[in-house]
């Protein structure tokens, strides 16, 4: 066995402090943690409850939409077609490639998909936040620090969770789109797909980021109680910046004059999601600043990660 002394932690290109001498690759560590963390992840009931929890408020929210889409349908039909075009201008904006596709599925699918956006991060949060800070807290981290590179270890356990909440969204997403599938007659199924695999592509840009968010704040921490009130606060904070820029810039459009105030939005994830339901370039906007943000926080987790005396 061969101890060596690496100065404050560990990256990449460093083998674990003690262990056979070659180590694994990062790539096989990683890979090695990522299967450790998705058999652990997966019999932890946590899972199940969130899924049943995030299913059953899209489903409640559906439900309230639904109600309101039902409404519009026993109008007039040019009241109705005016109130909808509405919804879907309010939803998108002035981007007409987006409110020509988005006219095209049943008005439930879009309107549930963008309040599920808004509370995807905090089942973000509630699955992820002891992934690190609960191993930190009983000091089983030591133990595998010993056999993995501490950036391995992250990455690892990231990927588990990214894989667990890509199939969370694909899950739900498919519930919806089989829900919408009988509310308006003439879908072509071929494009109806598409739409929900487009989704589920904005979805996961919008869940990368925050599952980034999730490892930062369960990285900084020393206990998962901790980690979920630090995780939650930064939710907190970017929601209102987002709501303070977009309230400014709002008032500037009604012809307020403007305000230094409209710019603090772009500071927030939470400002890019309506380029979820957009136009491709909208899309590809929002997933590049979705990219943008996951990167920051990944970096600044490993950062903390490798320095820190476990």
């Amino acid at each position: 066995m061969v101890r060596r002394d690496l100065g404050g932690g560990e990256d990449f290109g460093q083998s674990p402090l003690v262990g056979p001498v070659p180590t694994l690759s990062p790539v096989l560590e990683t890979l090695a943690v990522l299967r450790t963390e998705l058999l652990r992840t997966l019999r932890n009931a946590r899972v199940l409850v969130l899924l049943l929890l995030f299913g059953t408020s899209t489903a409640l929210i559906g439900l309230v939409v639904g109600l309101i889409t039902r409404g519009l349908d026993s109008q007039d039909p040019q009241a109705a077609a005016a109130a909808t075009a509405g919804i879907l201008g309010f939803l998108v904006g002035g981007d007409g490639a987006a409110f020509q596709r988005l006219s095209e599925l049943p008005l439930l699918v879009p309107l549930v998909f963008r309040a599920t956006l808004f509370f995807l991060p905090l089942f973000i949060a509630l699955m992820g936040y002891d992934q690190l800070s609960a191993e930190v807290a009983t000091g089983s981290v030591r133990y595998l620090a010993v056999r993995a590179r501490r950036g391995s270890i992250l990455a690892g356990k990231f990927l588990a969770q990214a894989v667990v909440m890509g199939v969370l969204l694909a899950l739900v997403l498919a519930g919806l789109f089989v829900a919408g599938a009988g509310l308006k007659q003439g879908l072509d199924p071929v494009a109806y797909a598409a739409a929900a695999g487009r989704f589920w592509v904005g979805g996961s840009a919008l869940a990368f980021s925050y599952l980034a968010l999730t490892a930062l704040s369960s990285a900084m921490t020393s206990g998962p109680g901790s980690s979920l009130l630090l995780n939650v606060g930064a939710l907190f904070v970017f929601w209102l910046l987002d709501a303070i820029g977009g309230r400014a810039a709002l008032m500037h459009e009604m012809g307020a004059p403007g305000s230094w105030t409209e710019a603090l939005r772009w500071l927030s994830p939470s400002a890019y999601a309506s380029g979820v339901l957009g136009s491709s370039s909208a899309l590809l906007t929002s997933a590049a600043a979705y990219g943008t943000f996951g990167a920051v926080f990944l970096a600044a987790a490993w950062a903390v990660f490798r320095v820190r005396d476990l």
